[in-house]
């Protein structure tokens, strides 16, 4: 896990797997936990980036033409 988990109080990593940010439960098995992107684990978080969490409510706001100011 590295260095980084020995300064901490307590150890977030259970909070940042939640099921309700992908994106954040992505870069945390692939930059923090040092996985491999072939595990069925992370190929399921990469695909719901765009299914669940702030990815897809920010793209619906934009225009149907890819941009968000008129």
């Amino acid at each position: 896990m590295g260095d980084w988990a020995s300064v901490l109080k307590a150890d977030s990593t259970d909070w940042l797997l939640g099921a309700d940010n992908p994106s954040v439960r992505y870069f945390t098995l692939t930059e923090l936990l040092e996985r491999p992107e072939t595990e069925t684990e992370i190929i399921s978080a990469k695909s719901e980036i765009m299914q669940i969490g702030p990815i897809p409510r920010i793209l619906g706001k934009q225009n149907n033409k890819g941009y968000w100011e008129t």
